[in-house]
């Protein structure tokens, strides 16, 4: 009795925090092309004091943007991976607000911590699959690391109109949850 009251009491943890991370590939990803759709690579990372850092990607055009391009918006950075579940959970309550809080000028980045020599393709398949329109970066260790070594997932990030980090949250969320913390942060 007591060994299943443990077993149950750590099975209800671990789904209730999300998906840790799994191990990653050593393996080297060759040169992808650039994004196709709304997935693209992280092309550079900078660190700052006090703000969440600045990262690059080339969108489908080429052209190379970073997150400080939403300046002066309200942004959700969320950490997620396509194989895990908590993360595939909350994912139809991002894309539902990603259209319903546009007109607020708040915007949404989804980064995949998928690894692996197909990650982008396998990212840019689940990303069509699941109607997911608001921007997607791979990202790479050093993102990871520049906000905090991200290690559970999913982990998502409320930024204010100036990109400082006013909410770190931990595990899966509700569209409720996510959409008072964002119109807050947007007034």
């Amino acid at each position: 009795m007591h060994v299943r009251l443990i077993f149950y009491s750590v099975l209800t943890a671990l789904l209730l925090l999300g998906c840790s991370k799994q191990q990653e590939s050593k393996t080297a990803t060759p040169n992808i092309p650039p994004a196709i759709e709304n997935v693209a690579e992280v092309v550079s990372v900078e660190k700052r004091e006090n703000r969440a850092p600045n990262f690059s990607w080339k969108d489908q055009s080429d052209h190379t943007m970073n997150l400080d391009t939403f300046r002066g918006k309200a942004t959700l950075v969320n950490f997620w991976a396509t194989w895990c579940g908590p993360c595939k959970r909350e994912l139809p309550d991002l894309v539902a607000l990603h259209t319903e809080l546009a007109s607020h000028g708040i915007k949404i980045v989804g980064i995949s911590t998928d690894r692996g020599s197909n990650a982008v393709d396998d990212v840019r398949s689940f990303v069509r699959d699941h109607g997911i329109q608001y921007q997607i970066v791979i990202a790479s260790e050093e993102l990871e690391e520049a906000f905090g070594n991200v290690r559970l997932l999913p982990t998502s990030f409320i930024l204010d109109a100036d990109g400082n980090i006013v909410q770190t949250i931990i595990g899966p969320r509700s569209k409720a949850f996510f959409s008072e913390a964002l119109l807050a942060v947007a007034k």
